[in-house]
C-alpha cells in the first residue's frame, strides 16, 4: 500500500533572533556550534524560547534533527572490553535486539545512545558499525546455523502468523519511540553522506549480516545481476507507466536498473561497494535535505502500525498471491522487487492523484529551504526510503538470530 498523505513535521528557515515567531512547534536548535554551549532554542506556542541544558550537559545537534543535551565527558560511547567479539558494543546491540522483540525501554536506550555517539563523535557511526561487522564475520557460522528463510515462512499460515506476531512486537517499540527513531534514521543518513568512513562501516555491516545469514540457507548467497536488473526494469516500467511524476523518477542515475542491478548482485555476493553504491545513490537524491527524512520515517512507523493492526494470515496470503510473480525466483529479494512492480501495475495509477497532491504539498514546505531537494526526483527518494523502512520494520524481527553468550545480533531482513 502506498501512503496517500505524507505529513511533514519539520519546518525550515528558523529565525536566528531570540523571541522570533516560529511555526514548527517543538523544533530545537543549539545557539552555539555543536557541543560548545548549554543554551538552545525551542519553538513553543509559536514563539522561540531560549532554554539551558542541565548540569554539565552541552547542546549537541547536526542541524538536521532535534538537539540533545549531553554530558560529553561523562558519556561513554563503548564498553571497556574493546577486545570482545563485537568491539565492546554488546550492550548496545542487545538494547536494539530487545527493542525489536517489544521492549520499548530498551529500544529507547539504543536510540538515545546511538544518537549521543554520533552527535559527540563524527566517526562514531563508522566505529560502531565496523566493530559489529567484524563480530558478525567472526560469528558467521553461528549466524548461519540460526538463519531462517523468510520466503518459506510465507508459505504456511503458521509462518505468516509468526511474521505478524514478530512485527507487532517491534511495532510497540517503534510507536513509543517514533520521534527518536525517526531522528536516528536521519542522523545515519546525514553521517554517511558527510563521512566516507561512516558510509563504509554501515555498508559493511549490511553486507556482512546479509551474507552471513544467507549462507545458512544456501552456500551461494549471490543474486544474479541479470535477475536483479530485470526485476528493477519491471519496476521502472510500471512506475513510469502509472506514476511518472513521482516514483517514475526514482530509478535513474546511480539507481538505474542496470547500475542498481549490478550493485544488488555485488552486495549479495559480499561486495561492500555494491551496498555503498545503493545507499549513497539514494541519500544523494535528497541533496542537502536530509532533515526531511525524519517525517517520512515517522510516516513509515504509522504505516506499519496500520499494517500490523490489519494483518491476518488470510489477508497476507491474499496479498502475496495477488502480486506473486508468475515465474518466481530463488531470491526473495528479486521476488519482492517483482511483487512491487506487479502491485504498481495492478493499481493502474489509482494512487497517482494522491501522491501528486502530496508532492505539491511537499514542494510548498521545502520552498525557500535551499536544500535543493524540491524536485520530483528527490521526492521519489523519500518515498523509496519510506517504503524500505516500512518493509524492514515488518520483516526484520523475523530475521534476527542469536549468538552465544547473550550477544544477540541483527542478522538480515531478506534472505536470497
Amino acid at each position: 500500500m502506498i501512503v496517500k498523505n505524507t505529513i511533514l513535521f519539520l519546518a525550515l528557515g528558523l529565525p536566528a533572533v531570540f523571541g522570533a515567531t516560529c511555526k514548527n512547534e517543538g523544533a530545537t536548535r543549539c545557539t552555539m556550534p555543536n557541543g560548545k554551549g548549554a543554551k538552545y532554542i525551542i519553538c513553543e506556542n509559536g514563539k522561540e524560547v531560549e532554554k539551558t541544558c542541565e548540569g554539565a550537559e552541552t547542546c549537541h545537534g547536526n542541524g538536521k534533527t532535534g538537539i540533545m543535551c549531553i554530558d560529553a565527558v561523562a558519556f561513554k560511547k563503548r564498553q571497556s572490553n574493546s577486545g570482545s567479539t563485537f568491539g565492546g558494543y554488546e550492550p548496545l546491540i542487545n538494547s536494539f535486539n530487545n527493542g525489536m522483540y517489544g521492549d520499548a525501554n530498551s529500544f529507547n536506550k539504543f536510540v538515545t545512545n546511538m544518537r549521543s555517539m554520533m552527535l559527540t563523535d563524527k566517526n562514531a557511526l563508522g566505529d560502531v558499525t565496523s566493530s559489529v561487522s567484524d563480530g558478525v564475520q567472526a560469528s558467521k557460522s553461528q549466524i548461519a546455523s540460526n538463519a531462517k528463510d523468510i520466503g518459506s515462512m510465507f508459505k504456511t499460515n503458521q509462518g505468516i502468523n509468526n511474521v505478524i506476531t514478530n512485527a507487532k512486537n517491534f511495532q510497540r517499540s517503534l510507536t513509543q519511540n517514533t520521534a527518536g527513531y525517526s531522528n536516528l534514521i536521519t542522523d545515519v543518513a546525514t553521517n554517511t553522506k558527510t563521512n566516507p568512513n561512516n558510509l563504509g562501516g554501515v555498508s559493511g555491516l549490511i553486507t556482512n549480516t546479509y551474507t552471513a545469514a544467507a549462507s545458512g540457507i544456501s552456500s551461494n548467497t549471490a543474486i544474479a545481476s541479470s535477475d536483479a536488473t530485470r526485476a528493477l526494469s519491471n519496476m521502472n516500467l510500471a512506475f513510469n507507466m502509472y506514476y511518472p511524476n513521482s516514483l517514475g523518477k526514482l530509478l535513474q542515475g546511480g539507481l538505474s536498473p542496470s547500475a542498481a542491478g549490478g550493485s544488488v548482485a555485488g552486495s549479495s555476493a559480499g561486495d561492500n561497494n555494491g551496498t555503498a553504491n545503493i545507499f549513497r545513490s539514494l541519500v544523494d537524491k535528497t541533496n542537502n535535505g536530509q532533515q526531511f527524512i525524519t517525517p517520512f520515517a515517522a510516516a513509515g512507523v504509522k504505516m506499519t502500525d496500520s499494517v500490523t493492526a490489519y494483518a491476518t494470515p488470510a489477508r497476507v496470503n491474499n496479498v502475496v498471491n495477488k502480486y506473486r510473480s508468475i515465474s518466481p525466483s530463488s531470491s526473495n529479494t528479486v521476488n519482492v522487487l517483482n511483487g512491487v512492480a506487479n502491485a504498481a501495475i495492478s493499481s493502474r495509477g489509482s494512487y497517482r492523484s494522491s501522491i501528486d497532491n502530496s508532492y505539491i504539498a511537499y514542494t510548498s514546505d521545502t520552498s525557500g529551504s535551499n536544500c535543493g531537494c524540491g524536485s520530483s526526483e528527490s521526492f521519489s527518494a523519500y518515498l523509496a526510503i519510506l517504503a524500505t523502512l516500512s518493509m524492514s520494520q515488518l520483516l526484520v524481527p523475523s530475521g534476527g538470530c542469536c549468538y552465544s553468550n547473550n550477544a544477540s545480533i541483527f542478522a538480515r531482513s531478506l534472505i536470497p
